[in-house]
Order: structure tokens, then C-alpha cells, then sequence
């Protein structure tokens, strides 16, 4: 072997072995949730369930929720799923005591509380079963140092992903070697070891383009100081999605234009903007205020979305003057934002509906494996090394001096 060879067997073993656990849990529980919706109801029918029926408008049931909480109630969601509570953000106001949760489910037909909770704490119980999932998904449950964590080890598994390939082709390039190098694509079944290095190896090599794209866009999700660059350079700098704002100096947390004006704000807007640029708006999704920069974020689905459920278009105004800060389209502005698009909607198996839901689902059980596998490979090997360690050095003891040639006299 190649001392360049070596090296890099070397960094694609410690790579993986760095990142193999890390791997394992996300690939488990992304497993899960392309289905955390259908598994909350069937955990938390309480909490997640409601009446059917005419519902009460967006702004009456936001009202209720902060009748209700008394909290501060910055978030008002606007497609509602028959059958389905409506969950509300909710905080303190400044200066009044914590008040114990984070969210409020609320039934959108009677307006009656189905219940309460801080999101993803285990301790409030099965609510949170799939929302812990989640923070473990994105975070491992370590909110931004996890966050910070994931983002680097979807770093090296993009980069890892390239030596992996590189390590699949022949050593040598001679004739025949793309003969040699289909070799690599099967799974010999002679021996377990074999079996297991090959599994390996050919579904690595056959899962490439899904491998490399679920870890691009995780770095893209958790390490955007690195995502974003790349892909400005690749195709130019644009748009996409929610846009932080610059926090004011002292918090607005009572902005000029309340929630109904704000709303009827947003619809202007949206639709001076889709006169503009030909697009027809299809259902809104939600509205929610920000008091540290003072602005308010309205997100819709538009002809110009392609997934199912979450909205891919962003407009957010200033809370005082109303006017415009951004607008965001999911595609047909930009390269960048359709890329942007595609890739984050097929990692969260947000496109194409149940059979892209159900290959998600097995393309995380299959990460998982490929992490074990090859963890495994690297233990059989280096047991392997162990045994054979006494063998060489009894093999080789010092050479014994040949006994001297009798001089004739």
C-alpha cells in the first residue's frame, strides 16, 4: 500500500470511529420522525388531538391562548389539520415570573385548553416523546453546543464521504482495473468477515449521492458559518429562508401595529409582492412577532413551494412603519434558494409524500448500519492485530549463533 493510500485509510477509519455514535443517533432517530406527526397522536392523543368542525379564526384563538396562559402570546399559526390541536408559543411578560411551559395546545373548534408543556423536556412525560427525539436529531438534546457538535461531525462526514469513494477504487491503475473496481459494488458471502466488509463498502458505494446529500445539508442545518460560503461561491448569494434580523437596542415588545393591523399588513404586502413577481399565494401558515429586532415574519405556501406541509416563503415588516425588511420565495428567483429548497426538504422527507417519508425512514436505519458495520470491521480487525502480535514475536526470536566451524588441525 501507498504511503498516500495509508494515509488516507487511516483518516477514513478514525473519521468514522470519531463520528460512528454520533451517526448512530441520528440515523435512529431520523428513522422516526418522518413520522413524529402520526407518532404524537398515537403517544399523546390528549394533547395532540381535537374536535372536528368549524373552527375559530387565527386571531380569536390567539386571543384565547392568552387569555388562558395570561402570557405573551408572539406566535399566531394559521393552517390548521382537522382533527388537530393548535399549538401556541407562549412566554412570561417582562418581568412577571417564568411561567412553567413553553407551549399551549389549544382545540380550534371549542377554543378549550388540550394541555401544556415545555417542548422536548422528558419530564412533562409522553408529550415530549417525539419532540426529545427531535432535540435529539438536531442537538443531541444540548441545545446549541450539541447544535455546534452535530454541525462539525456532518463536516467530516461530507468530507468523508469523498475519501470513502476514493478508498473503493483499485490501488493500482492498470488495465482492467474499472473491472477490478465493479468487484466493489457486490457483497462476497464466503466468509462473515468478508460479508461484513463488503456490506460495508458496496452500500456506501451505492447509497453515495443520498450519503453525501444528508450530510451536506446537515452541515447546511448546524453549521451555516461553513454551508452558506460554499454554496454563495458555487451559486451566488440569495435569499433563503428565515433571515436573522438586527436586535434593536432595547426590546419593541408593543410595536405599533397590533396583531390585526400586522396581519392585514402582511397580506398587502404579500400581495403587492406577488403581483410583482407572478406568483399566487395558496394557504398561510403562520405569523410571529420578534420584540428584539421589531419585526414581524409572515410565512405562506405559494405555486412556488414544493413541499407538502411547511411553507417555504418568508415576508417580514418592520412592527411600527410596516415596512418591507425581506422577502424570501422558495424557488424560481435564485439557484441558491431552489438548491437550498430541494436539499433541506428531501432531508426532512417534507417532498414527495409517503414513499419519500418511508425511504427517509430507511435511509436512517441504513446510516445506522453502515456505522455499526463499520465500527465492527475496525474491532475484528484489531483483535485480529492482537492475536497475531505474540505469533510474529515468537515466530522471529533472536537468531540463534550458527555454532563454529571445527578448524582441522
Amino acid at each position: 500500500m501507498s504511503p498516500a493510500r495509508h494515509f488516507w485509510v487511516l483518516a477514513h477509519r478514525w473519521a468514522g470511529l470519531t463520528i460512528a455514535f454520533l451517526l448512530i443517533i441520528c440515523g435512529v432517530s431520523g428513522a422516526l420522525l418522518p413520522f413524529h406527526h402520526q407518532l404524537d397522536r398515537l403517544i399523546a392523543p390528549q394533547f395532540f388531538t381535537a374536535s372536528t368542525g368549524p373552527t375559530l379564526s387565527p386571531l380569536d384563538l390567539r386571543a384565547r391562548a392568552e387569555a388562558i396562559s395570561g402570557a405573551s402570546v408572539n406566535h399566531l399559526p394559521m393552517a390548521y389539520t382537522p382533527g388537530d390541536a393548535v399549538i401556541f408559543s407562549v412566554e412570561a411578560p417582562p418581568g412577571a415570573p417564568p411561567l412553567g411551559y413553553d407551549e399551549l395546545a389549544l382545540d380550534p373548534v371549542t377554543g378549550g385548553e388540550t394541555g401544556r408543556r415545555t417542548w422536548g423536556d422528558l419530564s412533562d412525560g409522553r408529550v415530549n416523546i417525539m419532540a426529545f427525539v427531535y432535540r435529539l436529531h438536531y442537538s443531541l438534546a444540548l441545545d446549541s453546543w450539541g447544535s455546534w457538535i452535530l454541525g462539525i461531525a456532518a463536516l467530516i462526514w461530507t468530507l468523508d464521504c469523498f475519501v470513502g469513494f476514493y478508498l473503493t477504487l483499485p490501488a493500482r491503475r492498470r488495465f482492467g482495473w474499472l473491472a477490478r473496481w465493479r468487484r466493489a459494488w457486490g457483497v462476497r458471502t464466503s466468509s462473515p468477515a468478508k460479508t461484513e466488509y463488503d456490506l460495508h463498502r458496496a452500500s456506501g458505494l451505492w447509497l453515495w449521492p443520498i450519503l453525501f446529500l444528508f450530510a451536506w445539508s446537515s452541515v447546511g442545518f448546524n453549521l451555516g458559518q461553513v454551508y452558506s460560503p460554499v454554496m454563495n461561491a458555487l451559486l451566488g448569494k440569495a435569499n433563503s429562508g428565515f433571515i436573522e434580523q438586527p436586535e434593536l437596542p432595547r426590546p419593541r415588545t408593543e410595536p405599533r401595529l397590533d396583531w390585526p393591523a400586522a396581519l392585514a399588513q402582511a397580506r398587502a404586502l404579500t400581495a403587492d409582492a406577488a403581483a410583482t413577481k407572478g406568483f399566487v399565494v395558496t394557504q398561510e401558515t403562520f405569523m410571529r412577532y420578534d420584540p428584539a429586532s421589531g419585526t414581524y415574519t409572515y410565512a405562506f405556501r405559494s405555486d412556488r413551494d414544493v413541499y407538502e406541509k411547511f411553507a417555504g416563503a418568508r415576508l417580514a415588516f418592520d412592527g411600527n412603519s410596516g415596512q418591507l425588511r425581506y422577502l424570501s420565495l422558495p424557488t424560481g428567483e435564485h439557484p441558491r434558494a431552489t438548491v437550498d429548497t430541494w436539499l433541506f426538504g428531501l432531508h426532512m422527507a417534507a417532498i414527495g409524500g409517503m414513499p419519500v417519508r418511508i425511504a427517509v425512514s430507511v435511509i436512517g436505519l441504513l446510516v445506522t448500519a453502515l456505522s455499526v458495520t463499520g465500527v465492527l470491521i475496525w474491532m475484528r480487525r484489531r483483535r485480529a492485530r492482537i492475536l497475531m502480535a505474540p505469533r510474529h514475536s515468537s515466530a522471529s526470536p533472536e537468531a540463534p549463533t550458527p555454532p563454529k566451524a571445527r578448524v582441522p588441525a
